[in-house]
C-alpha cells in the first residue's frame, strides 16, 4: 500500500469516528438529520471523484518497475521480466529496472516491453 492510499484510509478511518462519535451525544431526530446530510455530502464526493477518475486517467498507461530474474529453457519457452501485450496499449508504456532474462535451446527472452 502507497503512502497515499495509507493516508486516504488513515484519514477515512478518523473521519467515520469522528461521525460515529458526533452521532453518539445527538438525540435519535437529531441523528438522523445529521447522517442524511452527511451520507448525501459523501455521495456527491463518491460521484465527482469517480467521474474525475474517468476523465483525467492515464488512458490505459502501464508501467512495470523492478521486476525479478526469469529463464526460458527449450523450444517454445518464454522468459518475461518486462511487459508482453497483445495489440496496443493506450497511453504508452513504461518499462524500468526490469531484472534479468534468459532463453536456452530455442526460448524467447523479453526483459522490457514487446508486442509480438
Amino acid at each position: 500500500m502507497s503512502a497515499r492510499q495509507r493516508l486516504v484510509a488513515g484519514l477515512t478511518g478518523l473521519a467515520v469516528t469522528v461521525l460515529a462519535g458526533a452521532l453518539c451525544f445527538l438525540s435519535w431526530d437529531r441523528a438522523n438529520q445529521v447522517a442524511g446530510i452527511v451520507s448525501a455530502l459523501v455521495g456527491l464526493v463518491a460521484l465527482g471523484t469517480g467521474v474525475l477518475a474517468l476523465i483525467s486517467g492515464r488512458d490505459g498507461a502501464v508501467r512495470v518497475a523492478n521486476t525479478g530474474r526469469a529463464t526460458a529453457v527449450g523450444v517454445g519457452s518464454q522468459a518475461n521480466t518486462g511487459l508482453t501485450v497483445q495489440g496496443r496499449v493506450n497511453g504508452g508504456v513504461e518499462v524500468d529496472g526490469t531484472a534479468e532474462a534468459q532463453a536456452e535451446n530455442g526460448g524467447r527472452a523479453n526483459t522490457g516491453y514487446d508486442q509480438p
